[in-house]
């Protein structure tokens, strides 16, 4: 009698879960082995890092998709970015390598299976990495407070482009046009001009500052940083920012819906929805740990965090 009663309220308790998350718009998608660090969606593949390796899960099956032989691929060491570009058939990922001081970026060829091109850093490890695939040109934040550009092909296999040296670190680049954004520990953003190789300040302020986001017009960046603040920082005219307070932990994970709604993350698992013209938070989630990653698709957004889950959220407009 009493196993009867206790497998109903396992039963009652798990269908209970499962209707308050479809009420407040959570589902839970993937539960992994270790924190996913970055991620990406391209149709109906969730390409993502689970320390150091690169997996693949199909969101209509609910299986592991076929990118990888044997469902997933050695990255080499502790993840830090991926980008998947289904057109040109690559994978390519930043990793630290689990040698200290050494970092590598490896070219995954989801066709052949296997990594058709590898860069190794002897140096220094890696702060963030961006990739401009159809200019074939790549940008690596490092830990010895630089940032250098790379052209890659077939011959040579690399070319240096660029290096930059920054006042601290630069936690976060993004290349808009011919134009590398990055943000420093110092609470600078400064944009870097590919073609002429000058520097220029854009803003200073007093917060060590995390990530950003552009808007869909590119025409400002939403900033974040260590002590929960949002910065909204016109690229025309820098005088003009704004500054407002989320919370009081760091604010990791930033993404925009339709410049309509900044969708924020932070380290204590809170998820805000903020309108962008009133600044008011219109929806608050709790997922009690860090966030990680939040990515939008569609009329949802997901969240990767530090419980080990990746989770798609209803977004309500």
């Amino acid at each position: 009698m009493n196993l009867k009663n206790n497998i109903k309220a396992i039963i009652f308790y798990a269908i209970t879960i499962i209707v308050c998350n479809k009420a407040i718009g959570q589902e839970l998608v993937l539960k992994t082995n270790f924190t996913v660090r970055d991620f990406q969606i391209v149709d109906s593949t969730l390409v993502y890092i689970e320390k150091r390796d690169i997996k693949s899960y199909n969101l209509i099956s609910r299986t592991n998709d076929t990118l990888f032989k044997n469902g997933s691929f050695f990255i080499g060491g502790y993840g830090l970015r991926i980008f998947y570009s289904k057109k040109q058939k690559t994978i390519i990922t930043a990793s630290n390598e689990l040698v200290k001081n050494r970092s590598s970026i490896r070219f995954y060829n989801t066709e052949k299976k296997d990594i058709n091109k590898f860069h190794v850093l002897y140096d220094t490890e890696l702060m963030d990495f961006f990739i401009q695939p159809n200019d074939s040109l790549f940008f690596l934040s490092k830990k010895d407070s630089t940032i250098i550009g790379y052209k890659y092909g077939n011959k040579p296999r690399y070319k240096k482009t660029d290096s930059i040296k920054t006042d601290s670190y630069a936690r976060n680049i993004k290349l808009l046009n011919s134009t590398l954004i990055y943000l420093t520990d110092s609470g600078k953003v400064f944009q870097y001009n590919l073609k002429t190789k000058k520097n220029k300040l854009l803003y200073e302020g007093e917060n060590l500052l995390v990530s950003f986001i552009f808007d869909k017009n590119y025409k400002n960046i939403y900033a974040t940083t260590f002590d929960g603040k949002i910065i909204k920082i016109s690229l025309s005219n820098p005088l003009e920012s704004q500054e407002y307070n989320f919370g009081n932990h760091i604010i990791e994970a930033i993404n925009i819906y339709m410049d309509k709604y900044l969708i924020v993350g932070d380290w204590s698992g809170q998820i805000g929805i903020i309108d962008i013209n009133t600044n008011e938070v219109v929806k608050k989630h709790n997922d009690k740990k860090r966030i990680v990653k939040i990515i939008v698709k569609g009329d949802y957004f997901y969240t990767s965090s530090s419980n080990r889950t990746i989770k798609k959220w209803k977004i309500d407009k």
